[in-house]
């Protein structure tokens, strides 16, 4: 309780923390601030630490009160895009540029590695003592004790890097593939395709799954619903469809999702949250440049930092800021942990606020 061990929370990746582990909004308040290096991850907390990887080519675990460097570990990794994953003790995350390492959480000591031979950009997803894993052309799913292979899924040919972590609920993963433009609902147990949807498009953001639908975004703006179990196309939502542009609009990070209510960031700089059931737009926010970062919610507050060098804290119901702070251009998401919010800057800050 208290946690954020994966990125997007969940292994849905909603970004909600509901009121229960977080009833108070957080403040702006800055507990602390720790320069590490430039970073692009996002950070996932949990045994009062955090963890987080810069371009410095380090894996950092801080403490959570402090922001004071427990432990750091080189991992040979420029960690442009390298979120880690927490399971009970254990932290899983890319190495090399293209293997995954299990590490000692406490120590940053390496318990094996599995080598794909392939780019590994999106983070991994640690759930239920698995480990699944995606890479440009390839969806892995590993054992979490020893790093065993259990099944793979493999289509296409070079393309380009896959960005979207696995989404995984129930007896189902999702996951969009930088291959090609098929999103696929594949069988936890053994990797057989469940279903298949053709977006059209490169899909760069994770999946996002809630009660029977599952979300996913594209490069050129995008947003489909489809039924969890079926496939079927429930509702589309174009940012492009009804402006008269030169420049098409897109979206580059991942959506969050509460009280039936969809936040996603584009290039054009809005936050913009949608009807999660009808697909429709009710409220946008423009910032000053594009949102290349994913939102968080919790305690009616949307989080998410953009290219202006701020981060906001939007009221969900209106879109109207309710604070920001100026951190640096921001590119992760922010991570939620014992009423604390902590977020990575480009500038090579870590910022915590109460």
């Amino acid at each position: 309780m208290g946690d954020w061990p994966m990125f997007g929370y969940d292994p849905g990746h909603t970004g909600y923390v509901d009121p229960p582990v977080q009833s108070h909004a957080v403040q702006g308040k800055l507990v602390w601030s720790q320069k590490i290096g430039p970073i692009f991850s996002s950070a996932v907390a949990g045994l009062g630490m955090l963890f987080i990887g810069s371009t410095d080519g380090y894996l950092y675990a801080l403490r959570q009160d402090t922001g004071t460097v427990v432990w750091r570990n080189f991992l040979h990794d420029n960690l442009t895009d390298s979120t880690p994953a927490l399971e009970g003790q254990v932290l899983f995350v890319a190495v090399h540029s293209t293997a995954l390492a299990a590490l000692d959480a406490h120590t940053g000591q390496v318990y094996w590695q599995f080598e794909t031979n392939e780019k590994l950009q999106a983070a991994p997803l640690a759930v239920n003592g698995r480990v699944f894993l995606a890479t440009r052309t390839t969806t892995w799913m590993l054992d979490a004790t020893n790093g065993k292979l259990r099944w793979k899924f493999h289509r296409g040919v070079e393309g380009w890097p896959t960005t979207a972590s696995p989404t995984v609920t129930g007896n189902t993963v999702y996951i969009g593939l930088g291959s090609g433009t098929q999103f696929w609902a594949l069988n936890v147990a053994n990797g057989q395709v469940l279903w298949s949807f053709d977006t059209r498009d490169r899909i760069t953001s994770s999946a996002l799954v809630a009660d029977n639908t599952v979300y996913v975004a594209t490069w050129h703006g995008t947003i489909y619903a489809l039924d969890r179990s079926s496939g079927v196309k429930l509702w589309s939502y174009s940012l492009n469809a009804k402006l008269n542009q030169t420049v098409v609009d897109g979206i580059a990070g991942s959506m969050a999702l509460a009280h039936g209510r969809i936040y996603v960031g584009d290039y054009r700089g809005a936050l913009l949250c949608l009807d999660a059931l009808k697909g429709r737009a009710i409220w946008r926010y423009a910032t000053g440049t594009e949102i290349l970062a994913t939102p968080i919610i919790a305690s009616d507050l949307v989080y998410v930092g953009s290219g202006d060098g701020y981060f906001y804290a939007l009221d969900t119901r209106t879109g109207r800021p309710a604070w920001r702070y100026f951190t640096g251009e921001v590119r992760s998401s922010a991570s939620l942990a014992n009423s604390n919010i902590y977020i990575g800057s480009l500038n090579g800050i870590m910022y915590a606020f109460k």
